[in-house]
């Protein structure tokens, strides 16, 4: 079963994924593997309609009590051939757009760039809320137009983008090997959003780009993470694939609501992405099931925002939009970090340790690893007379 497939996971995502669908069928992508649980707005009930047209592949993610339903559905999506008999497969959240800079931004453009490659590690661009607060029905490439520089770290994970491969194992960000032995990894060719060959370091099971393998020049993810402050409110009313509590409050607003540089790239793809969308509510099902759940998304706003404490959860937000770029090192984000490092947080929090000197602390911790990693891809790529795009290594 030969294409291009995106596996991804919905809850409650109807105001965004006619658009997200459209704008990836456009450049490309053969099939759309779609897995919802807990639909309350008709996300599912949209899916259903849309499968039937033949845009996406739908099955229900039943999520047991205390289950999470983004791993369940990498597990359940490793048994289905349209998923793993695709000649390429990446795996999307809907607040993520292929962003396709070379020729006329297409994934034959792309491919075209590294002929000999089977997978494409793409670095995240975090795009932010550009200031808005309330609600925009634009679609997200549209109102959001402003990103991270190129040197924002804490913005690298990737997702990659493969040709599947004999006892692979999915994960949302790239795929490994079953069992210990990792060493088939190796013979993978990868290349990053430059064209230019991932580390071994990076194949043995990183998820994150460093200086010396970020390459934005062809392709990147548009990370639409934060938008206005009252979408980002209702996704964290949501809740989130991991089953993670309090994962979006406002220190990840804060450090993910990056507006320093324009970013506005996929603009190119608006005119035809909105026409396809026209093209699909031309169909009365869809059209009313459209409508039935913007209707449901319009009277979830207006509670949120009857709500005790609405306002200052927006305060909140816009506080933490005002912290510059150049001091986020002082914020205590330890979502990211694995489980020792947050342990070792919490103890520091008992100590009555100020959080900002536990923040600093952290950042030098981290920024002491990277360093290392940076250097260690950088010597593997100059030995293999390959030129970084990012960093001095002369």
């Amino acid at each position: 079963m030969p294409g291009c497939t995106i596996l991804t996971m919905m809850k409650d995502e109807a105001p965004f994924l006619l658009h997200w669908i459209a704008h990836h069928r456009l450049i490309g992508f053969d099939r759309i593997v779609v897995f919802t649980n807990d639909c309350s707005d008709g996300t599912d009930a949209l899916l259903d309609r849309l499968a039937v047209m033949g845009e996406v592949l739908h099955h229900r993610n039943k999520v047991p009590d205390a289950g999470k339903p983004q791993p369940l559905a990498l597990r359940r999506a490793a048994n289905l051939p349209e998923v793993v008999d695709s000649t390429w497969l990446i795996a999307l959240d809907v607040d993520e757009y292929l962003n396709i800079k070379a020729g006329a931004g297409h994934l034959d453009d792309l491919f075209a760039t590294a002929p000999d490659a089977d997978g494409f590690a793409l670095t995240w661009r975090m795009m932010g809320g550009s200031g808005q607060v309330t609600w925009s029905d634009i679609p997200v490439t549209e109102a959001y137009c402003n990103g991270a520089p190129d040197h924002f770290r804490k913005g690298w994970g990737v997702k990659t983008l493969f040709k599947p491969f004999d006892a692979m194992k999915l994960g949302i960000h790239r795929p490994t090997v079953k069992g210990k032995d990792k060493s088939s990894l190796q013979t993978r060719r990868w290349v990053n959003g430059s064209a230019k060959p991932m580390t071994h370091g990076f194949m043995d099971g990183m998820w994150r780009s460093s200086l010396a393998t970020l390459g934005y020049a062809n392709a990147e993810i548009s990370h639409y993470a934060t938008q206005s402050q009252e979408a980002f409110l209702r996704r964290a009313a949501r809740g989130n694939v991991n089953a993670k509590p309090d994962k979006y409050n406002a220190t990840y607003y804060a450090i993910f609501d990056r507006n320093e540089t324009p970013q506005s790239g996929l603009l190119a793809h608006a005119e035809a992405t909105r026409a396809r969308v026209s093209d699909y509510l031309a169909d009365p099902q869809l059209a009313a099931l459209h409508t039935r759940a913007m209707d449901w998304h319009q009277a979830a706003r207006t509670q949120m925002r009857n709500a005790a404490g609405y306002a200052e959860k927006l305060d909140a937000l816009a506080r933490a939009a005002d912290i510059h770029f150049d001091k986020l090192d002082d914020i205590l984000f330890p979502q990211p970090l694995a489980p020792q490092g947050k342990a070792m947080v919490a103890q520091m929090q008992a100590r009555g340790i100020p959080d900002l000197e536990i923040a600093r602390a952290v950042a030098h911790s981290v920024s002491q690893f990277e360093a290392r990693r940076d250097a260690a891809d950088a010597a593997e790529l100059l030995a293999r007379g390959i030129t970084p795009d990012h960093g001095d290594w002369g």
